[in-house]
Order: C-alpha cells, then sequence, then structure tokens
C-alpha cells in the first residue's frame, strides 16, 4: 500500500517538474517540433542536385536551380549525360555511343506546409549515334535523334532545413507531348542487295517507336537536395 501511494505521489508530479525544468525552453521546443513558417526567409535563392525515375535524369542527374517566393517556387533543371552523367559503364555497354540530355522548367505552389502542386515543361533529347542494322539482306549504318517536348503535372513533398532543403517529386503525369524522330544514314546495303529496303525501314521504325515511348515516359519519385540562401 505505501508503494502504491508513493508511486501516485511520483506520478502526480511529473508534469510539473517537466514544466518547471529550467533547461527546457518550451517556446523553443514548440518552434522546433511545430515551425511556424516553412522556411526562415520569405524569399531565397536554391541549388540542389536531382536524382530519380525519369528517362533522362536515370542516367544525367539533374541540376536544380530555383527562387523560392512563399508560397511558390520557380524553378530550371539541366540535365546531360556528358557533364554530369552516372553509369557510364553501363550506358555504353547497354545503349552504345549515346547521349541523353534534358531541361525542365517548372513551377511549385505550396497548399500545406509541406505539400506542394507542381506544373513542368520538359525538353528532352536522346542521341543514338552507330545504330546498325547487319543482316543477309543488307547492312546499314545510322544515327538517330529523339527529341519530345512534354507537359506534365503533379505532386510532391518538400521541407526546409537551417541552410538544406529536401524535396521530392512523388509523381508527374504527361498530359501533351510534341516529339520528333531524325534519322541520318551514312550507307546502306539493303537496296542493293535486296532489291528493296523493306526490311531496314520496319527496324528503323521499330526502334523509333520504342524510343519514343521511353522518352515520354511519366516521372516519377525524383529527390533533390540541395541549399537555400
Amino acid at each position: 500500500m505505501t508503494f502504491l501511494l508513493l508511486s501516485t505521489v511520483v506520478h502526480a508530479q511529473y508534469p510539473s517538474v517537466i514544466n518547471d525544468d529550467p533547461y527546457l525552453d518550451p517556446a523553443a521546443a514548440n518552434e522546433a517540433l511545430q515551425p511556424s513558417k516553412r522556411a526562415k526567409a520569405k524569399q531565397a535563392y536554391m541549388f540542389g542536385i536531382g536524382y530519380g525515375l525519369n528517362p533522362i535524369i536515370l542516367l544525367a542527374p539533374a541540376v536544380s536551380l530555383g527562387m523560392y517566393w512563399d508560397p511558390l517556387i520557380l524553378g530550371l533543371e539541366i540535365s546531360d549525360s556528358e557533364t554530369l552523367g552516372i553509369w557510364e559503364k553501363e550506358r555504353r555497354d547497354n545503349l552504345g555511343e549515346a547521349r541523353l540530355s534534358g531541361e525542365t522548367q517548372f513551377i511549385k505552389w505550396f497548399y500545406g506546409d509541406n505539400f506542394y502542386l507542381i506544373a513542368a515543361r520538359e525538353h528532352r533529347n536522346i542521341n543514338l549515334m552507330s545504330r546498325t542494322y547487319n543482316r543477309i539482306s543488307g547492312k546499314a549504318l545510322f544515327d538517330m535523334f529523339i527529341e519530345t517536348t512534354v507537359a506534365s503535372l503533379g505532386a510532391g513533398y518538400q521541407r526546409f532545413g537551417d541552410i538544406g532543403f529536401f524535396s521530392i517529386d512523388i509523381v508527374r503525369y504527361n498530359f501533351i507531348n510534341n516529339h520528333t524522330v531524325e534519322i541520318v544514314e551514312y550507307w546502306e546495303t539493303w537496296t542493293e542487295l535486296s532489291g528493296n529496303r523493306d526490311g531496314l525501314d520496319q527496324n528503323i521504325k521499330a526502334r523509333s517507336d520504342k524510343w519514343v515511348k521511353t522518352i515520354n515516359a511519366p516521372t516519377g519519385f525524383v529527390i533533390t537536395f540541395g541549399i537555400y540562401f
């Protein structure tokens, strides 16, 4: 009985001990747990590096430049496998001589403390050099240049720290696209050996359709780490 009474007294006094703790600032603790504003400044410049599920960014991480003007972020992402490419060996093993590049203009609008809606306009390029199609009926050497412009809408999450930020574009759906495919042929022997080049043309069309589908793929889970100032 004595133990139960002592335990009750101790637990009853525990909250008051916490509240009277001279080393704990309730206002500072509340600010840390529930910040009153999204970032320290209402306006700031932003710089970051992004990587995620995007046909260009997957092999060429994006350099992100932006301007934060609460509750908006206006920005530009630039990707180029020649200057900031990764998985270079895998890229050459699977794609051969190729260059992937892109540019994205975007605007984010925060509709809560950390969640945002994003609208983007992307220009993507895939250049495939020294493609071949060699069969008994003929041989050919050519380059392929695939280009597309897509508009997308999506949603994401962003968190600001003292000097840095973290964001993730959860998903961006494409709803407009305008693509072109350019083929530059160096030589072909299909016409001479077979009397026509139907097999070569069918192969080029199949490859073009595959790459058009790839380059127009939606974007998802693009994670960006950076600083703001």
